[in-house]
């Protein structure tokens, strides 16, 4: 069983169409982890961000990932759960 725990979700910025983007830091196993949303059919989702070939930080494919399909899964369903009880289906905390 993965053990996760998510720190905090803050509201970084907006995406082109105004809706928030969250981001949300933790611990998976007890590595840390960031993950934020993009839209996907009207509802903002999770997705891990990991250091790119530059050192940014990006999304990436499951072939270039370090996180199992089973990791993503995980984090995004905590990161939702925390994302919802902090916020509700709003903005305002």
């Amino acid at each position: 069983m993965k053990a996760i725990q998510v720190h905090s979700i803050i509201v970084l910025s907006e995406d082109k169409k105004g809706n928030p983007v969250f981001e949300a830091v933790g611990t998976l196993n007890e590595s840390p982890f960031a993950a934020r949303t993009v839209q996907y059919k009207g509802e903002p989702i999770f997705k891990l961000q990991e250091k790119n070939g530059e050192g940014a930080l990006a999304h990436l494919v499951m072939a270039g990932s370090s996180y199992s399909r089973g990791d993503r899964i995980t984090v995004a369903r905590a990161c939702k759960a925390a994302r919802l009880e902090q916020y509700g289906e709003g903005v305002k905390a």
